[in-house]
């Protein structure tokens, strides 16, 4: 929140009525830039994580349809040999059940035949001559009827097992036809998927393009600003200048310019929080940017948590403001200062130009904390002021 030491440096160090008219006409961007920065890692980093995925969903599914696409291909090739196939062992199956049902009624027929000669031949009794010619050209018409019994049979099965193998072999060939079918609908799935993946990276992309872009234009508005009113070093990199989204390198920020702080630590300015963004640079995994993070935030266990001066020292500014809510400002010893923000109520007695000592109540938050420390034109990592426990 590099605007919080603009705020504090206009406060404290400019005295001249033209400087505090530019301050005030100022006032509106710097605190939309501040509260753009403040938000940035989140907003980025979900942004980044989401691409990555997409990304890796994309590369995914690529391997998928290259792996589909091969066996289609070939399987596709014999699609209308398998199709013709299955309409001819349909034809053969057909005709099998046919001859099947024929060979039945004449082997019925015979075997009834040949039982109604057995009959008449068991029939006889007391055989004349003419009896005997008659058995015994029975007798030889029944052989060779048993015969032709025992081949047609015989036909019978085999045209029956012949008809079970074209059957099975059908059923294998549908089966294998079902999975072209299959196979093809999964590709046309995965290249609609991937169409969709395509179109959400796009926008993801867009959006994430916007919000860096954004950024470091309300960056550069925000140096030139500050180069006017002489109140900090303007910082410069060659790459920032005239940037496009997509020319972003490795080293579009300087790294913050920071101190480290020596000192007794002190109380942490909530009691019970977690940390949710640390201080430090944020590296952009898409661009391969860096941005800095120049403050910490916390988050409340409970809401309407009290917010504690954590040193002694005087309010240069308690104001509400249209983006970071309620600010305050305090000037500690050996030109330090503490910066909180986001509060959501002030206390009725933290007025501009009022010592306060350390643990004085500054206001309650409800869902989050801005903290920052500064020392001169530099900042410290607050985790270094307070204790952690």
């Amino acid at each position: 929140m590099r605007v919080l030491v603009i705020f504090l440096s206009i406060v404290i160090g400019v005295f001249g009525t033209q400087i505090e008219k530019k301050i005030t006409a100022s006032k509106s961007k710097l605190i939309q830039t501040s509260k753009k920065i403040s938000g940035v890692n989140i907003t980025l980093a979900k942004l980044a994580r989401s691409i990555r995925k997409l990304k890796s969903d994309l590369s995914s599914i690529d391997t998928q349809l290259s792996t589909l696409s091969k066996k289609y291909e070939k399987l596709s090739k014999q699609y209308q040999e398998k199709q013709k196939a299955s309409q001819d062992l349909n034809q053969s199956i057909h005709a099998l059940r046919e001859k099947e049902m024929l060979l039945r009624q004449n082997l019925v027929l015979l075997i009834s035949q040949n039982f109604s000669k057995s009959l008449l031949l068991s029939s006889i009794n007391q055989p004349t001559q003419e009896d005997i010619l008659d058995e015994e050209a029975l007798k030889a018409i029944d052989k060779i009827e048993k015969g032709r019994i025992e081949q047609m049979g015989s036909e019978y099965e085999k045209t029956k097992r012949k008809l079970q193998e074209q059957q099975e072999k059908l059923t294998r060939l549908q089966q294998e036809i079902q999975q072209i079918i299959a196979l093809q609908m999964d590709l046309k799935r995965l290249k609609k998927q991937k169409q969709e993946k395509i179109k959400a990276l796009s926008k993801k992309k867009q959006r994430y393009d916007e919000e860096l872009q954004a950024l470091m234009e309300q960056k550069r508005s925000l140096a030139k600003t500050l180069s006017r009113l002489q109140i900090l070093q303007r910082k410069r990199s060659s790459k920032a200048k005239n940037v496009t989204v997509k020319k972003y390198g490795s080293n579009s920020y300087k790294k913050i310019k920071t101190v480290r702080y020596r000192g007794p630590k002190t109380i942490p300015p909530l009691k019970h929080f977690v940390i949710v963004k640390k201080f430090g640079v944020y590296k952009d995994p898409i661009y391969n940017i860096e941005i800095p993070n120049e403050n910490i935030e916390l988050k409340p266990l409970k809401p309407n948590a009290k917010v504690r001066n954590v040193l002694s020292g005087k309010i240069v500014l308690a104001k509400w403001t249209p983006h970071l809510k309620n600010v305050v400002i305090v000037q500690n010893r050996n030109n330090i200062y503490t910066i909180y923000a986001y509060l959501d109520k002030l206390a009725p007695y933290i007025k501009k130009g009022r010592r306060i000592k350390k643990g004085y109540i500054l206001g309650r938050v409800n869902t989050k904390l801005i903290f920052e420390v500064t020392k001169n034109d530099a900042h410290i990592n607050p985790l270094q002021l307070i204790k952690i426990r």
